[in-house]
């Protein structure tokens, strides 16, 4: 199984099988070169031999007596050096074992937290800022936190490439070229390199599309950082993760309820985005003719009757209402309440086919909604039918047994405590 590389060390030149053994040749066929030194690439077992075992193998290799008499002769300062030497060789091999990043390790389970909070936030700004910042300038600070979401991912694309080891068939794979490999086709290479690609410096020959202006049309194009929401549920399972490898425990049934009700908020936030942006475009494209521009926010009041680009920007605090109502009619056009105190508006037809749309996907979350609260309170009633069980049976013990009444009511006091943990 060992041979010579061409640094002089011994390497096994074919992989071992679940249950066989290796390392033989290393320790008895290069004693006097290379002691003691032996390492594997994946889990495996050590096995500390019995003096009569040991010299059991040792009639397997007869050719190794005399190199084992000749040890047994040498001064022990020489032992000794030759023991610090293969120390050093031992540390040498665990550096170059720790150039991979643990797929369970506590650093990429961090990491993995920062790049679902840049995904988010990808996700909330973008379409926030294509719909609502109207005559609004590019800022430097703007400017410096998307491209600090960039560095992270291009950061992200290197650690998968590189460095960030996986299980193969239970088997921990870390050399750099498999890794490279996986990563190539597991299909997110693609997808990540998509969503680091530049777009957004077409800026510097096209600052605006009116009605678009920079920031607006700067954010335009950057909606292909909105690619990496694809592997969102992903992300939230290595949270998860990470939150239980920290020792919190969050009941599984409120994690569900809390990822149902942030979908439903990032789809009632890009809903409403979409919708005050389709009103805003008809209130650019019909200014000065108050009687065609038939759309939403025109009848609540929340648009200039005549806008301008480039113009004034509208105050923060109009800002905040438009964005307010926008929400408020997808969040009721989503979970099929409709108040109808804002609707689309008959005279438009983008805003009638959107909300069409929007019903039709509201109908959908509304269903998945419902089937996720049923299998929920279905967990629960399993649960507490297995609980009852076992408080049954411990009962039954307790009085078979006739243990104090000290002692069953502790027994009992800790079921009780037990049990809301475990819901």
């Amino acid at each position: 199984i060992m041979q010579t590389s061409s640094t002089g060390t011994f390497k096994a030149n074919k992989k071992v099988e679940a249950d066989e053994n290796f390392a033989e040749e290393c320790l008895l066929g290069h004693y006097d070169a290379n002691p003691f030194l032996a390492m594997a690439a994946t889990d495996c077992e050590l096995w500390f031999l019995g003096r009569s075992t040991f010299n059991h193998i040792i009639d397997d290799f007869p050719h190794l007596r005399p190199l084992f008499h000749n040890a047994i002769k040498t001064p022990i300062e020489m032992r000794r050096a030759s023991m610090r030497s293969s120390t050093k060789a031992n540390e040498l091999m665990k550096l170059r074992r720790n150039r991979f990043i643990h797929p369970d390790g506590y650093f990429i389970q961090v990491w993995f937290v920062l790049i679902l909070f840049v995904t988010v936030y990808s996700l909330i700004a973008i379409p926030y800022q294509v719909a609502f910042t109207e005559n609004r300038d590019i800022t430097f600070a703007g400017i410096t936190i998307d491209y600090l979401g960039d560095i992270i991912y291009l950061i992200d694309i290197v650690i998968r490439s590189k460095f960030l080891a996986y299980y193969d068939d239970n088997h921990l794979v870390t050399d750099r070229r498999e890794i490279w490999s996986h990563y190539k086709t597991s299909g997110n290479m693609r997808r990540h390199i998509l969503a680091i690609l530049p777009i957004e410096i077409i800026v510097i020959f096209v600052p605006s599309m009116c009605p678009l202006w920079s920031l607006q049309f700067w954010s335009v194009l950057r909606i292909n950082k909105v690619i990496r929401s694809l592997e969102i549920a992903y992300l939230f399972d290595r949270v998860e993760s990470t939150v239980a490898s920290a020792g919190v425990k969050v009941p599984k049934n409120l994690l569900k309820v809390g990822k149902l009700i942030m979908l439903i908020l990032l789809l009632a936030h890009w809903a409403g985005c979409i919708f005050f942006m389709i009103a805003n475009v008809d209130q650019h494209l019909n200014a000065g003719t108050p009687e065609l521009q038939n759309n939403w926010a025109n009848v609540e009041g929340l648009l200039k009757s005549n806008p301008t680009c480039p113009g004034a920007p509208y105050s923060h605090a109009q800002t905040m209402r438009q964005y307010i109502a926008s929400l408020y009619w997808a969040m009721a056009t989503l979970t099929t309440v409709g108040y109808g105190d804002i609707t689309a508006t008959l005279g438009s037809a983008r805003e009638i086919l959107f909300a069409t749309a929007l019903l039709i996907v509201g109908t959908a979350a509304y269903t998945l909604v419902i089937a996720s609260l049923e299998d929920i309170v279905t967990q629960l009633d399993v649960t507490s039918s297995l609980y009852q069980r076992k408080v049954r049976n411990v009962d039954t013990y307790m009085r078979l047994f006739s243990l104090p009444d000290g002692v069953k009511a502790k027994i009992t006091g800790y079921y009780e405590a037990l049990w809301p943990t475990q819901k």
